[in-house]
């Protein structure tokens, strides 16, 4: 078969060579792309600044766990924290007592928050345990047995608007606005519970329900808070319809300089309780183990809240170098009433009042690692992660040494606003305490702890029958809980008990 036509074979065997000729001028005269000493090679485009770097979708910032989209309108901080502890007792007659050491749940508190569109911000948490006493019935009522006990409840639930650094908007569940103490997070409290002036005495509920404006100024010159709130307590509805008014204040007056965290402070809080309404009773006083040394039961009397409650309370730290001084002071008048069981709870035997005053003064020396590894106290700003500040290349690590002197003076008058007084639960309360801690924060996410209290009940005595103590005296040392005939030299002697605690806690 025929390919090409004969007289066209002369034709395209030339247009072949041409175009052979052609490509070879092409290669002679293209250079190669090889670097010489006169033409460099292109270098690599700069990298983008630093500040220009988005940081990741998800890490760990400034002492948070984080997840966040791309255009960072949506965080969600993973936190939560474990307190497993450890409490032994001794002293006089404290062996004979219920006093027993034991191991045992502290809390167990999975928290979630995050932000929305850079200004909202919220939580929400619970605890599963949340009370020292792991199993019903501890001191073996009859016919009830020890059975574990159920503690799931709320703890921290909220939401925070932040139109500006200096004006917030939290709407919510969480700690009270009234003393430095109580607005430290039980994460990072030097001592395993807080002071008894806010434990026990100041703001014994902790938490509190309602609405509260906050914010600093940029320099820390001023920080503000104050709210409204039901008033009574975690977790319970407002029974009366009396609000509760608080707020705390403090300063930085020293701006820059070795005493630039210099910080002195005060707060309030103010309501009433209908007594038509409100049938709980005034909360017990006890050590930071727990041990109860003045309970507002005796027999079929109760005492309940009733008419005016108000406290006030002034605080002051001082860093300096390896070196903290804390220390606050509060005093509370509360009005009360007693009311008997069997009885409708709003029948009124007498009317009183629970005033008085309690202090802390606290000094810790930090031999090691960093000084306030876990920030500032007094402050429980919502969660927040700040790109701008680096993380450091080696994770902070602390040990932290303590001393406090604590001390109750107080006094319970059943009638003073009434004229039938009730001899068996007027007095005094007084309860003197010095404290010994030492904390090792690997990170301020791992915590050991060791705490050791020394708690003084001067003049304390057994009292009769189902009451306790004396009018000079109506707090009671554990030796004064014995029945008569089992150590008879302590019951009537022993003014004094030990505390030996320990924690292992993570928080995060």
């Amino acid at each position: 078969m025929k390919i090409l036509p004969r007289f066209l074979l002369p034709l395209f065997v030339a247009l072949l060579l041409f175009c052979a000729k052609t490509s070879r001028a092409q290669v002679a005269e293209t250079p190669l792309s090889v670097p010489s000493a006169e033409t460099p090679a292109p270098l690599p485009p700069p990298p983008p600044p630093e500040s220009e770097i988005p940081p990741p979708l998800a890490g760990w910032h400034g002492g948070l766990f984080y997840l966040r989209d791309e255009h960072d309108n949506f965080r969600l901080y993973f936190q939560g924290r474990s307190q497993i502890d450890v409490y032994s007792y001794f002293g006089p007659g404290v062996p004979d007592t219920k006093l027993k050491a034991t191991l045992f749940l502290r809390r167990v508190r999975p928290e979630l928050s995050g932000e929305v569109l850079g200004h909202w911000q919220w939580m929400f948490a619970g605890d599963f345990v949340g009370a020292a006493a792991p199993v019903d019935n501890p001191n073996g009522a009859p016919g009830d047995a020890q059975t574990v006990g159920i503690r799931a409840q709320a703890t921290d639930v909220f939401l925070n608007y932040r139109a500006d650094r200096m004006l917030n908007l939290q709407v919510g569940q969480y700690d009270a606005p009234f003393m430095m103490e109580n607005r430290t997070s039980d994460k990072y409290t030097p001592f395993m519970e807080r002071a008894f002036a806010a434990r026990s005495f100041g703001i014994p509920s902790n938490k509190e329900l309602g609405a509260m404006l906050w914010g600093e100024t940029a320099d820390r010159l001023l920080f503000y808070s104050v709210g409204v709130f039901n008033g009574e307590g975690q977790n319970r509805p407002n029974f009366d319809g009396q609000a509760e008014v608080m707020g705390r204040v403090f300063t930085h007056p020293i701006g820059s300089g070795p005493v630039k965290d210099f910080q002195i402070g005060g707060s309030f809080r103010y309501t009433g309780k209908n007594s038509y309404y409100v049938y709980y009773n005034v909360p017990n006083m006890t050590t930071q183990g727990n041990f109860t040394f003045w309970k507002s039961t005796y027999g079929t009397t109760r005492i309940l809240p009733s008419g005016i409650q108000e406290a006030f309370a002034g605080e002051l730290r001082l860093p300096i170098d390896w070196f903290d001084i804390t220390g606050e002071l509060v005093y509370v008048k509360n009005n009360t009433r007693e009311a008997l069981d069997g009885q409708e709870a709003r029948f009124t035997e007498r009317k009183g009042d629970l005033h008085g005053i309690a202090y802390y003064a606290q000094l810790g020396f930090w031999p090691l690692g960093n000084r306030d590894i876990n920030g500032q106290p007094g402050y429980e700003n919502p969660a927040h992660v700040d790109f701008k500040k680096k993380n450091p290349e080696t994770p902070a690590q602390s040990l932290q040494l303590l001393i406090k002197w604590e001390q109750l003076m107080a006094t319970y008058s059943s009638a003073s606003r009434t004229n039938s007084a009730n001899p068996n639960t007027d007095g005094d309360i007084k309860m003197n305490a010095l404290s010994l801690g030492a904390n090792y924060w690997a990170t301020k996410h791992v915590r050991l702890t060791l705490n050791y209290v020394f708690n003084m009940f001067p003049d304390s005595t057994p009292g009769t029958g189902p009451y306790q103590g004396s009018p000079a005296q109506r707090a009671i040392a554990p030796a004064q809980t014995l029945r008569t005939g089992v150590n008879d030299d302590a019951r009537a002697n022993a003014h004094v008990s030990h505390e030996l605690l320990g924690r292992m806690a993570v928080a995060f």
